[in-house]
């Protein structure tokens, strides 16, 4: 590797502070424990595009530019230098004969594991690019090492419709016990960018240190050089934190009575912005005597299916089995990416189920009492009845 001393200087234009956080790498921290680094193949082939005499190197390229695919946790990882200035420019791939992570670093920062050697690309002024065709998961990493001897280089983001994406929120990771690159936030936002230049201390080979994406949606980091002379080159590598699987919070609706319908449904969430896999999130309606259940098997799986994804719901009716049962409603969610399944989760208990109410019956309508008169009423009604009977012979008599 074209190596020579690391160092940066602040260039006039940074803005102090701007960045998200400076994180510093602890002895013993087990920072790194389970990443993941990128590989590049074939192995056992150092690939140099330029070679700093106007020469490709032994293992050349095709004319318009060197490429080399590798993968970063099993995603392709494309490394790309485009054509540029041979007789000036130092740039390529290192698969064999090239650094390690690092000397100068804290102890105790890779758990049990030894320092990775990753595939590293190489530039030392120009234009360099890492590409992937799906974003990268949050958290991913552009390492950098070997920066002295007047190496300066600026980073920028895109996403995958080729925006620049503001880097303004993106950790420094101060990784190295020496000769940390002095870094600066560039440009105003949307379009911030990072930028680092040579230290005051040279030839230190083993600096490694790192910007650290948050954004969700980072597809292409590209690497401008803009070192003087020919020389030494800056080293590059990407890392990805240990995968975690989706998870899903469940919840259930309705009314637990025998013959109602109940609702599943839940929400879906990674935090590496993997996309739910619809078609393989499964869920299962559970039905138990008890009002705590650790996983569905503690209990009796009365249906079951994958959910369509976590837009919809499911239901369910409730039968005359599940009378004076809790249910639940469990869920495993399933990731198109990453690390998936997730682990299953159930919902607390719902219920018990009840019986349905059985309609009143229509009360029985009885007949009015008809009025009647007493005996003394009838002898009254009678003599009127008489008189008026009189009334009217005497009419007709005049």
């Amino acid at each position: 590797m074209l190596k020579t001393p690391i160092a940066l200087l602040l260039v006039s234009n940074l803005i102090a502070s701007a960045y998200s956080a400076e994180i510093t790498v602890a002895p013993n921290s087990n920072y790194f424990e389970g990443w993941n680094f990128s590989i590049f193949e074939p192995a056992g082939q150092a690939q140099y595009y330029y070679d700093g005499t106007g020469n490709r190197g032994p293992y050349s390229l095709p004319t318009g530019g060197g490429q080399n695919v590798g993968t970063l946790d099993g995603r392709p990882i494309t490394w790309t230098v485009p054509e540029q200035d041979a007789a000036r420019i130092t740039a390529g791939v290192f698969t064999s004969n090239y650094n390690t992570f690092g000397t100068n670093l804290p102890a105790g920062i890779f758990g049990a594991n030894p320092t990775p050697r990753p595939g590293q690309g190489f530039l030392n002024r120009g234009n360099g690019q890492f590409s992937s065709a799906t974003p990268l998961p949050p958290g991913t990493t552009l390492f950098f090492q070997d920066v002295d001897s007047s190496e300066t280089a600026a980073y920028r983001f895109y996403d995958c419709a080729g925006n620049m994406i503001d880097a303004g929120d993106f950790d420094f990771i101060k990784i190295s016990t020496i000769n940390t690159p002095n870094h600066s936030i560039q440009g105003t936002t949307p379009n911030r960018y990072w930028n680092i230049v040579t230290t005051v201390a040279g030839n230190d080979p083993n600096t490694v240190n790192g910007i650290s994406i948050r954004s969700p949606s980072v597809c292409r980091i590209d690497i401008q050089g803009t070192r003087p002379g020919t020389g030494g080159s800056i080293n590059y590598f990407l890392g990805a934190p240990p995968n975690v699987v989706p998870t899903a919070v469940p919840s259930i609706s309705g009314t637990t009575q025998v013959g109602s319908e109940v609702t599943g449904t839940y929400t879906y969430s990674d935090n590496e912005s993997d996309i739910e896999n619809p078609a393989g999130t499964t869920y299962k309606f559970v039905t138990s005597p008890t009002a705590t259940l650790a996983n569905s098997s503690d209990g009796t799986t009365v249906a079951s299916g994958t959910t369509g994804g976590a837009a919809g719901g499911v239901p369910y009716t409730l039968q005359p089995t599940d009378l004076n049962m809790y249910i639940y409603y469990c869920v495993i969610p399933a990731a198109q990416t990453g690390a998936s399944p997730g682990v299953e989760v159930c919902t607390a208990a719902s219920g018990p189920v009840i019986e349905k109410p059985v309609p009143p019956e229509p009360p029985v309508k009885t007949p009015a009492n008809v009025p009647t008169l007493g005996q003394w009423g009838v002898i009254g009604l009678s003599s009127v009845v008489a008189m008026f009977g009189l009334l009217r012979i005497r009419r007709r008599q005049s």
